[in-house]
């Protein structure tokens, strides 16, 4: 039988799978893969969700291995945005780069702290780039597709609670 916290540890995973789903449904065109950041971060991070999958089968012998590419990917986060931004630089997207770069060493603080201190770092940087950036940007950004910040904001709030409820197993194997 499968314990409770492992149930929900798949039931968020399950729900990680459907966001990204989604989200790579909703790329308009994938004409301009290599070109557009968006893209990019979508394809990287749907392969980022089958690697948990492989670690949640597998256990504790990849859960090092998954915290670091949480943090990896807590730290790409306000990259892909800056990178966006100077991809789609023109007349519409004002001057909010020194805010698309501002989120780097915020969220890369919280990655650090993440792997060195303790994974609920991970969880709030991952939840807080959704509901602060992404929301932000969906609507409100001459650079950032729609499509995107929507996905990503599901993505990041889906991913966070997979991490939550992972915490007592990722804590355990630090500890091995």
């Amino acid at each position: 039988m499968i314990s409770r916290p492992k149930l929900t540890e798949i039931g968020a995973l399950i729900g990680v799978s459907a966001a990204i789903s989604w989200m790579t449904q909703s790329i308009p065109s994938r004409r301009d893969v290599i070109a557009d950041p968006c893209i990019v971060a979508t394809l990287a991070t749907a392969a980022f969700v089958a690697f948990l999958w492989v670690s949640e089968v597998w256990g504790h012998r990849t859960i090092k291995a998954e915290l670091l590419l949480l943090a990896a990917f807590l730290c790409s986060m306000p990259i892909v945005y800056v990178m966006r931004y100077l991809v789609a630089a023109n007349a519409t997207t004002n001057s909010w780069l020194w805010l698309e770069l501002a989120g780097i060493p915020i969220f890369a603080t919280l990655a650090v702290l993440g792997v060195k201190k303790s994974p609920w770092f991970l969880v709030i940087g991952i939840v807080a780039h959704g509901l602060s950036w992404d929301s932000w940007h969906y609507r409100n950004s001459g650079y950032v597709p729609n499509w995107y910040s929507l996905g990503c904001l599901l993505v990041d709030i889906t991913i966070g609670a997979y991490v939550a409820a992972r915490i007592l197993n990722i804590e355990h194997a630090l500890t091995l």
